[in-house]
């Protein structure tokens, strides 16, 4: 990114007459670049509600602050076309025509459930029951750098904020060329901008030393077609607040996908259950490296057995942890329940469908179960599982809302009244519920790990299958399969308590969306309130993430384990590593 000084310095101009003009918002402190792109992104939620109250310029409009609404933020109000009624029963049949705009309003205060606006443009005057919305598609976004310094900063910000999926940000080359020969010094720079590059909203960013090794960063937002302010955005970045200390354990042995940590026998020493999709292993790492203590010896193939989820956990209550594993066996999902003692597994427990382990703050270890079916992969209510008279017999229903499935969520305690839900969705979204109601909806996508399972054929299908097998097995050539179904297991979500304040914050794997690319990270998001925020991130990840796990032990910092894909390229195997980071 190259920018002359004589356009910093313009810019730096033209900001001080904004800065007059504008109240900036309250100093907030942020550990990463994420955080202050998240929170550029919640002046521009995707949300509408109807207008309720019409006073000449000023309306009142059912959106508030619990579905993130702020003020400066400009709605757009639409209505609907006319309603055709039944002759006879006056049902509604349809409307005249698709919805016409009718103004733009600016949010002027904000209250919890509804909020005043005022009318800055309109093509018709409003009234109630018309729609104020704020638009759901990507908003074009260009950034502006107004010191030479410190421009890392503003192109991780544009990465950042292109990654959230809220916005389109121009490349930062496009804005340069812009730039290069105009000599205005006002809001018509601005309002030029827009119309030439067609971006809606300009952000322009100012980056200073602060204390220590800290920086102040002022993000000043604008709707680019008349130069008005949206916010200030003004943060003190402390990008060396929360330190890692990464190691890196030695090569495993074969490729594993899915592991959990515990002290198996209760004496102090970790074990390592993993398994590589067929076949469970554990292992102790000792200083000279990995050390095999047990594997199953029952060879199958992919085909024949396929892991879906593996957790660790004391359930029975005799102060070690069993081992719950679920898999795919022959086209049927099973869950088994093993022991480990004196270097060898034992089976206790066998039973139909899945089984996970769900943890509660200051509660403990749940197990949970739900049936299987092979049109619909879940089958009826989850179900709580205790210990009875030597048995995991099931219980209570354990609800899940609509939507989220057995995988793919973490029950945290993120405020004083109840526990809240977190799942992620089918489009890789982070859902918050609190009783089994949507509260909020992540805008960006978290491409988290997952396993992806064949859905077992039926009928016709299942029928053309076996006489294609059996006629390879006969002629000994190849033949073409039908396309199968399949299913995806979402990956593990984790809740932690980082600053041990009985407060959990949310952990979760990002992966790169880049093909070939092997740039993850873990990602720790705050609840505000009304909204996730990201306060922490753990990056630079060299390959793909697997599956994580993260220990707290009193008086230890946590320390996150990553299981980690590292591609070989064209001439090398792919290998398998598990990453410590220890936060500081």
């Amino acid at each position: 990114m190259k920018i002359s000084a004589a356009l910093f310095i313009s810019f730096v101009l033209f900001s001080a007459v904004v800065l007059a003009v504008e109240k900036p918002l309250g100093m907030e402190e942020f550990t990463s670049v994420n955080e202050l792109a998240t929170a550029i992104s919640s002046y521009f939620p995707t949300i509408q509600g109807d207008v309720t109250t019409v006073q000449q310029d000023m309306l009142t409009v059912a959106i508030g602050s619990n579905e993130g609404l702020k003020a400066g933020v400009t709605l757009t109000l639409w209505r609907a076309g006319r309603e055709i009624p039944h002759p006879i029963t006056g049902a509604v049949l349809g409307r005249t025509e698709a919805e016409e705009e009718i103004a733009d309003a600016e949010v002027v205060e904000v209250g919890e459930h509804s909020s005043i606006v005022r009318i800055i443009k309109k093509q018709k005057d409003p009234k109630p029951g018309d729609t104020a919305r704020l638009t759901p598609n990507k908003i074009t976004l260009a950034l502006i750098p107004l010191r030479p310094d410190r421009v890392d900063v503003v192109r991780e910000l544009g990465d950042r904020l292109n990654k959230q999926g809220r916005f389109a940000v121009l490349e930062s080359s496009k804005v340069a060329v812009f730039l290069k020969d105009r000599a205005q010094r006002d809001s018509a720079l601005i309002k030029e901008m827009g119309i030439t590059l067609g971006v809606e909203v300009i952000a322009a960013v100012d980056v200073y030393p602060s204390e220590g090794d800290k920086l102040l960063v002022t993000t000043r937002l604008f709707y680019a077609d008349d130069a008005r302010p949206v916010a200030t955005v003004q943060v003190r970045l402390d990008l060396k607040s929360k330190t890692t200390e990464k190691k890196v354990t030695e090569i495993l042995p074969f490729n594993a996908q899915l592991f959990d940590v515990a002290d198996l026998e209760g004496n102090g020493t970790l074990h390592y259950v993993f398994s590589d999709g067929s076949r469970l292993h554990i292992f102790q790492r000792e200083s000279s490296g990995w050390r095999e203590e047990w594997s199953e010896t029952q060879w199958v193939t992919s085909a024949e057995m396929q892991y879906i989820n593996i957790d660790v956990a004391d359930i029975n209550g005799t102060g070690k942890p069993e081992i719950f594993v679920t898999a795919m066996r022959n086209e049927k999902v099973i869950s088994y329940v093993m022991e480990f003692q004196d270097g060898s597994c034992h089976r206790i427990a066998e039973m139909p469908g899945f089984l996970r382990v769900v943890k509660f703050l200051g509660k403990g270890n749940v197990l949970i179960g739900q049936d299987y079916d092979p049109k619909s992969f879940y089958s009826g209510e989850p179900r709580q599982y205790i210990w009875s008279d030597g048995k995991y017999v099931a219980g209570r229903e354990f609800r899940l809302p609509r939507g989220v499935d057995l995988y793919g969520f973490v029950v945290a305690n993120m405020e004083k009244a109840h526990p809240l839900l977190v799942a992620l969705n089918n489009d890789d979204q982070l859902m918050v519920y609190s009783n089994n109601n949507a509260i909020w909806k992540g805008e960006g996508k978290y491409l988290t790990p997952s396993l992806t399972v064949a859905k077992p054929l039926e009928g016709v299908d299942a029928a053309f299958r076996k006489s294609a097998a059996e006629q390879a097995d006969k002629t000994g050539e190849a033949t073409i399969f039908l396309n199968i179904k399949k299913f995806k297991i979402k990956g593990r979500i984790l809740a932690l308590d980082m600053n041990g304040n009985g407060k959990e914050d949310i952990f979760i794997p990002q992966n790169s969306s880049v093909t070939g690319l092997t740039d993850a990270e873990i990602v720790g998001l705050s609840w505000t309130g009304s909204r996730l925020e990201q306060r922490f991130s753990i990056k630079n990840i060299n390959g793909i993430i697997m599956d994580f796990q993260v220990m707290q032990r009193q008086g230890v910092d946590p320390q996150f384990l990553v299981l980690m894909n590292i591609p070989g390229g064209w001439f090398k195997k792919d290998t398998t590593q598990v990453m410590s980071y220890t936060v500081k």
